[in-house]
């Protein structure tokens, strides 16, 4: 046998080397591809899961309308938009590892609820009342939907926090089970492709935002010089200060200002403040929300503005965003919506939204009702108690107005307030928002 020369060892040992390098190069692409498939199915995993939380939100929201719905045709809406969202809950569940994170109950309350909507708006589209029972039901399923919100809710929050689904240390620790409701419920159809939405937003602002002003479209028209005195005005500041940014164009056209950390839109039609924004950030709060409002109601009065009176507001990051409707004769329009926002700091107007305004108001026939309010009110859910009563105008879905009454109302059973819009010249149930409190302000749902 021949030893082996000084350069065989040499090659051999290289070769050795080049193996170990071309294997370690393998494990690492294998443990990169590894780690990248487990990090993108980490995030398609936390995505569906925040869908599911959305979806979730919205079942509980449809759930608590429908026990205050005493409309068939509400309640046939909210049954259907029910249905739609159990429908979204189902396809965001199916995309996670159900068993792993404990969410079978889950799917069971979805399918339930998904099975009870449709069984309600096909009784109602039959004409047929809903039962005390049935409403009964409607409420079990409220409760249930609480809890699993609350739960996924959390679990949201533990993958806010770096929790990770991947590693099963995530999970749904409430062991919920639903027990069927009613012989009478049937088996889920697909009936409800078209289903209505409602466009409400805070509670009415951008649902006819795309239609043409009837108020700007005949309007004087300014120049980018006519409307730099106008955004030195609102961004109290001399026009000196003020640069130009650029226009506009859209529904609204308008001439586009800064100053500071403001900026400014100037419509060329009419010359009206649309709007106002702040890039600033605002760290304290020594104002108190009264005179938050107070301070926004005379900057409204400043620009031109009349006849605005407040609806609610809410206070964020240190800013009290109010929201303020046309009122006139003591009739509220809720289409004719501007929002102001003043710093809790020091009581500068910092942030101003009027696109509501300048798009939807007009003039307008006097509010007439054929129907009297102390009937309408008669018709109202009995599980609800009156606290107030509004005359108001409504946006809908269609562009059009409703002429409404609103009803601020306590329920006898949970104490949440709600909303009852019902038109003041048909009778029908128009709309029903939930109202959220919080140490920040109201809310709607």
């Amino acid at each position: 046998m021949k030893w082996m020369t000084k350069r065989g060892y040499i090659r051999l040992f290289s070769y050795s080397i080049a193996v170990v390098a071309i294997l370690a190069g393998f494990a690492i692409v294998n443990m990169n591809m590894a780690a990248n498939y487990k990090a993108q199915l980490e995030n398609n995993y936390q995505q569906s899961l925040n869908e599911l939380s959305e979806t979730m939100d919205s079942i509980e929201t449809n759930l608590t309308k429908s026990i205050y719905s005493n409309s068939d045709k509400m309640l046939y809406e909210i049954s259907s938009d029910l249905y739609s969202e159990c429908t979204k809950a189902k396809d965001a569940l199916s995309r996670l590892p159900v068993g792993q994170m404990n969410l079978s109950s889950t799917y069971k309350f979805i399918s339930q609820a998904s099975d009870y909507a449709t069984y309600i708006a096909q009784k109602t589209a039959s004409g047929e009342t809903v039962s005390e029972e049935e409403h009964n039901n409607l409420s079990t399923l409220l409760n249930y939907a609480s809890q699993l919100n609350t739960s996924i809710e959390s679990m949201v929050s533990i993958c806010n926090n770096g929790g990770l689904i991947t590693a099963s240390n995530v999970k749904n620790e409430d062991n919920i089970t639903v027990n069927a409701l009613t012989n009478d419920m049937t088996t889920a159809e697909n009936a409800f492709k078209d289903y209505p939405t409602l466009l409400y937003d805070g509670p009415f602002a951008d649902a006819v935002l795309n239609r043409e002003s009837e108020m700007l479209k005949n309007a004087d028209s300014y120049s980018k010089e006519d409307a730099i005195d106008i955004a030195a005005y609102a961004m109290d500041c001399s026009t000196d200060q003020v640069s130009f940014e650029s226009e506009e164009d859209g529904n609204l056209p308008c001439y586009v200002f800064t100053y500071g950390q403001k900026t400014v839109g100037i419509t060329k039609s009419g010359g009206y403040v649309a709007y106002m924004l702040y890039g600033g950030k605002i760290t304290k709060s020594t104002v108190t929300e009264q005179n938050a409002v107070n301070i926004a109601k005379n900057y409204l009065d400043k620009l031109g503005y009349e006849n605005m009176t407040e609806t609610y507001y809410m206070t964020d990051n240190n800013v009290c965003v109010i929201n303020f409707a046309y009122t006139v004769s003591n009739v509220v329009y809720y289409s004719d919506l501007i929002k102001v926002g003043v710093s809790m700091n020091d009581g500068e107007v910092v942030s101003m939204e009027a696109k509501g305004f300048l798009v939807n108001h007009r003039e307008r026939t006097a509010f007439k009702a054929t129907e009297k309010q102390a009937d309408l009110q008669k018709n109202l859910s009995p599980y609800l108690e009156v606290l107030d009563v509004k005359r108001c105008v409504i946006p809908k879905d269609n562009g059009t107005e409703a002429m409404c009454y609103e009803f601020h109302c306590e329920s006898s059973e949970t104490n949440e307030e709600v909303l009852i819009y019902v038109n003041a010249n048909t009778g029908a149930e128009e709309n029903i928002l939930l109202l959220l409190y919080s140490d920040g302000g109201t809310l709607t749902k």
